[in-house]
């Protein structure tokens, strides 16, 4: 019996080939060390101070840390909800999910900024940053979605034609933290409120997000596909 031999080219191509499961695996850690350095620039009461006095002071800083990190955890979701849908990466992918990667590790940067700054008279400069920054981040993955619905043959066949309603429904994150920052120039806070209301509409405004990847004919984390009906 003969057997079908590979070239090197491709031997080579199939080498370098990184998985989703290994690309998930990397954007994890990022995402998980971004989310953990929010925390630091949220100042503890002093020795010596009245904690809830202190800690009051401190409202600005909490609540850009609450925003951002809700932020993070739905991006982190939509990831996983993407990645499940995706049986190959390809170049491009890669370098879309180090954009966001990238844009998702700066985010403590302008939460800092915010909570420093929210109650001061560069306010409106401080939420302008934060509101833009939020935008680039949940613009990635308007273009993953682009991406796949122009290169389905990336993604697992029973899952190729919810790309371009994704790519849709990805535009609301873009278009509503650049309404935050226009809503900035005239209301910090109110720009901050936005950015949280924008938040919960993803977290309970929408269908349960880990039930988005439960996919008919999507192989789950152990690699055996959903049955007829999916899961219960």
């Amino acid at each position: 019996m003969s057997e079908s031999v590979t070239s090197p080219p491709e031997r080579a191509g199939a080498e370098l080939a990184i998985s989703p499961a290994r690309l998930q695996a990397f954007s994890d850690g990022v995402i998980a060390i971004a989310a953990t350095l929010l925390i630091l620039d949220v100042h503890r009461p002093g020795r010596d101070e009245p904690v809830w006095s202190a800690l009051r002071h401190e409202w600005p800083a909490l609540d850009s840390y609450a925003v951002t990190f809700l932020v993070i955890g739905i991006a982190w979701i939509h990831h996983h909800n993407l990645f499940h849908r995706v049986a190959r990466v390809d170049r491009t992918l890669l370098f879309l999910n180090l954009g966001l990667l990238a844009t998702v590790s700066f985010l403590p940067l302008p939460t800092a900024t915010l909570g420093e700054h929210l109650t001061r008279p560069h306010a409106a400069d401080a939420a302008v940053f934060y509101a833009l920054s939020m935008a680039a981040t949940s613009a990635w993955f308007t273009l993953f979605w682009h991406h796949l619905a122009r290169h389905p043959e990336l993604m697992h066949e029973a899952a190729r034609g919810t790309a371009a309603r994704a790519r849709r429904q990805s535009l609301l994150g873009p278009a509503g933290y650049l309404a935050a920052a226009l809503v900035a120039l005239a209301s910090p806070v109110g720009a901050l409120a936005l950015s949280a209301l924008i938040v919960l509409y993803f977290v309970v405004g929408r269908r349960n997000p880990a039930s988005r990847t439960r996919i008919q004919g999507v192989p789950d984390g152990s690699g055996a596909p959903e049955p007829p009906g999916g899961r219960v």
